[in-house]
């Protein structure tokens, strides 16, 4: 169950990140974080826009680092199972 549940956290983690970096590279509008949310146009301010999308790149790190965890708890336990059932005690 743990596994399934780092899936789902990773997954959700690098989307919710990952959508509006996506969008805003595709638009070149990318919008603030927090309740009052401000639109930063590439065209008007390009040093800030490149240093919100590089901040929404960088926030998808800790679902990817969560995705990879679950990848290798996977192939591991996988693994371990194919030991188990090849070579019996």
């Amino acid at each position: 169950m743990v596994i399934i549940a780092a899936y789902i956290a990773g997954l959700f983690l690098v989307l919710r990140e990952g959508v509006p970096w996506l969008k805003a590279r595709a638009s070149g509008v990318i919008y603030t974080r927090g309740h009052r949310r401000h639109k930063v146009l590439r065209a008007d301010e390009p040093e800030r826009f490149a240093a919100l999308a590089a901040h929404r790149f960088r926030a998808m790190g800790t679902g990817a680092l969560v995705l990879a965890l679950a990848v290798g708890w996977t192939v591991w336990n996988i693994f371990g199972a194919v030991l188990r059932t090849a070579a019996p005690l």
